[in-house]
C-alpha cells in the first residue's frame, strides 16, 4: 500500500495522540523516552526504508514529553494556612448552597478552586486576599475528582476561607461584558418562567445546569436524554444538523447553509461565554457541518483528527480526564461514517419534520459513543432511542424561539419599556415555556417505564476490544456515500 502524504500526516497525528495517551495512564521515567526518541531520530535519517517508523517513533516520543510539560512545576503544600493574591479568572459557579471561584494566584503560576457560601459573592475580575488551608482535591464514591480538577489546571482546593475584596474589574474585559450579558440573560429567564422550566431552560440554551433539581436530572439520565440539558458535541452536532435541515427546506444553498451556521455558533459561544466544554463541542459540531461540505468521508475524518489533535497539544489532560471531549469525538466520527449505513438501512423511512435525520445520526452517534458510555456511567438507557425521537425534533426550533425571546426581553428592559407591553412579552415567553413543559412531561413519562435503564457496566479491555471490532468493520465495509440533512 502507498502510503501519500495525507495518510502519513493522519499517521503523525495518530502517534502524537498515542504517545499523549501513553503518558496519561502511565507514569515514564523521561530518561527512557530520550532514549527511544534518539533511536527514532536514528531510524529517520539512516534509511528511506525506515524514515516513516522514526518519524513516527519520534512524535510519539514528542506526545509523551508534552504531557510531561502540562504537568505542575511548583511544589504546592498542603495543609497549611497560608495568605496570597489572586484573580478570579472564571464564571463563578453557584450550586444550591455554595458557590466555587476559580482563583489565579499572582505570586506564582497556581490555580485554586476556592468554595465559599452564597454571601458574600464575588465576580469575574476581582482580585482577592485569600487565606486559607490549601488542601489536595480528594477522590469520592469512585470519582477522580483529583484528575478532573487536573484537566483545568486546578491542583489545590481551600474551603470556606477568610476573604479580602483589594479590586474589581482585573480580568478580560470582553469577557466581562459577555458574562455581564449572560448574567442578564439569567435574570430574565428566572424573572419570566417558573422551575423546573426556569433551569431547564438555562442548562439546554445558555448551558447552565446547575440548577436543574437532582430528581428531574436522574429522569433525563434514566430516559437517555442527559445529553440534552450538557452542551456536548452530541447535542449540539444534532442540533446543527436539524438546522442545516431546515435551512434546505427554505431552498438555502448548502454553502450559505454552512456559513450561516458558522456565524451561528460564533454567537452562541459569545452569548454563553465561551466556556471550554461548548467551545470544544461547537468545534466537534463545526466538524460536522464540514464533513457536509466537503462530502467526503476520508478528508472528514482526518480533518476531525486534525482539531482533535490540536485541542490534545493544548490542553493533552482532557484526552484521559474530559469525558466531553471523548463523547464530542466519538459522536461526530460516528455520524462520519455510520450515517450512510443508517441512511441506507432507513431509506423507506419518511422526512418528516426531520425524524429520520434526527435517527439516523442519533444512531450512528451512539454506536461510537456507547462503549465509553458504559465504562463511566455503567447505565444503558434501552428506551433512549423513543426519548430522541420524541424530544430532538422540538430542540432546534426551542433554541430560536427561546434566543428571540431572551434577546427581546433583553433589549425591551433595557430600554424601560417592559412593562409598556408586558402582556404581548408575556405571550412571546409562553412559546418556549409550553417546548420545555412538553419536554418535561415526555421524560417524566418515559422515565416511569420499567427497565427505562439498567445497570451494565464494562471494563477498559471490552471498550478497546469494541473499538477494535468497529475499526475492523469500517474497514472491511467502506461506505461510498455520505449522509445530507434532509
Amino acid at each position: 500500500m502507498q502510503l501519500t502524504k495525507s495518510k502519513i500526516f493522519l499517521a503523525v497525528l495518530i502517534a502524537f495522540i498515542i504517545g499523549v495517551a501513553i503518558r496519561s495512564f502511565f507514569v515514564v521515567d523521561q530518561f527512557y523516552v530520550f532514549c527511544i526518541m534518539i533511536f527514532g531520530i536514528l531510524l529517520l535519517i539512516i534509511s528511506k526504508k525506515t524514515r516513516i517508523i522514526g518519524l513516527l517513533i519520534v512524535i510519539t516520543a514528542l506526545g509523551i514529553f508534552r504531557y510531561e510539560l502540562s504537568l505542575p512545576k511548583s511544589v504546592i503544600t498542603y495543609d497549611q494556612k497560608s495568605t496570597f493574591v489572586g484573580t478570579i479568572i472564571k464564571e463563578p459557579d453557584e450550586r444550591i448552597s455554595n458557590i466555587k471561584y476559580t482563583v489565579k494566584r499572582s505570586d506564582q503560576n497556581s490555580i485554586v478552586l476556592i468554595t465559599i457560601g452564597l454571601y458574600p459573592r464575588y465576580d469575574y475580575g476581582d482580585e482577592l486576599e485569600v487565606t486559607c488551608k490549601l488542601q489536595q482535591p480528594e477522590n469520592f464514591e469512585g470519582f477522580a475528582y483529583d484528575r478532573y480538577l487536573a484537566r483545568y489546571d486546578i491542583y489545590s482546593v481551600c474551603y470556606f476561607p477568610k476573604i479580602k475584596l483589594i479590586e474589581k474589574d482585573q480580568g478580560s474585559f470582553v469577557m466581562s461584558k459577555m458574562l455581564s450579558v449572560k448574567s442578564k440573560l439569567k435574570t430574565q429567564i428566572n424573572k419570566n418562567l417558573q422551575e423546573p422550566q426556569a433551569s431547564l431552560f438555562s442548562a439546554i440554551i445558555l448551558g447552565s445546569r446547575r440548577g436543574i433539581p437532582q430528581e428531574l436530572y436522574d429522569k433525563f439520565a434514566s430516559a437517555g436524554a442527559a445529553h440534552l440539558i450538557a452542551i456536548s458535541g452530541l447535542h449540539i452536532t444534532i442540533i446543527t444538523a436539524i438546522l442545516m435541515s431546515i435551512l434546505s427546506n427554505l431552498y438555502i444553498s448548502r454553502k450559505n447553509s454552512f456559513y450561516l451556521i458558522t456565524l451561528m455558533l460564533i454567537v452562541y459561544l459569545v452569548i454563553i461565554g465561551f466556556p471550554a466544554s461548548a467551545m470544544r463541542a461547537s468545534i466537534m459540531a463545526w466538524m460536522m457541518l464540514l464533513a457536509y461540505q466537503l462530502g467526503r468521508l476520508n478528508t472528514s475524518a482526518r480533518a476531525l483528527v486534525f482539531v482533535a489533535t490540536v485541542m490534545v497539544l493544548i490542553n493533552p489532560k482532557i484526552l484521559r480526564d474530559d469525558i466531553g471531549f471523548q463523547l464530542s469525538f466519538l459522536a461526530v466520527l460516528g455520524i462520519i461514517y455510520f450515517s450512510p449505513y443508517f441512511d441506507k438501512w432507513l431509506e423507506k423511512l419518511p422526512k418528516i419534520l426531520g425524524i429520520k435525520s434526527i435517527l439516523i445520526m442519533t444512531f450512528a452517534a451512539q454506536v461510537m459513543t456507547l462503549p465509553v458510555v458504559l465504562y463511566n456511567f455503567g447505565r444503558l438507557s434501552i428506551i433512549s432511542p423513543v426519548t430522541n425521537i420524541l424530544l430532538l425534533p422540538v430542540l432546534p426550533y426551542l433554541m430560536i424561539i427561546s434566543f428571540i425571546t431572551l434577546i427581546t426581553s433583553l433589549l425591551l428592559s433595557t430600554l424601560l419599556l417592559y412593562n409598556f407591553i408586558a402582556v404581548s412579552l408575556n405571550l412571546l415567553w409562553s412559546l418556549p415555556w409550553l417546548f420545555l413543559t412538553y419536554i418535561i412531561k415526555v421524560i417524566d413519562l418515559l422515565a416511569k417505564v420499567p427497565l427505562a435503564s439498567v445497570d451494565f457496566k464494562i471494563s477498559g479491555v471490552v471498550v478497546i476490544a469494541l473499538f477494535l471490532m468497529i475499526g475492523l468493520f469500517l474497514n472491511k465495509r467502506r461506505p461510498k456515500t455520505m449522509l445530507r440533512p434532509g
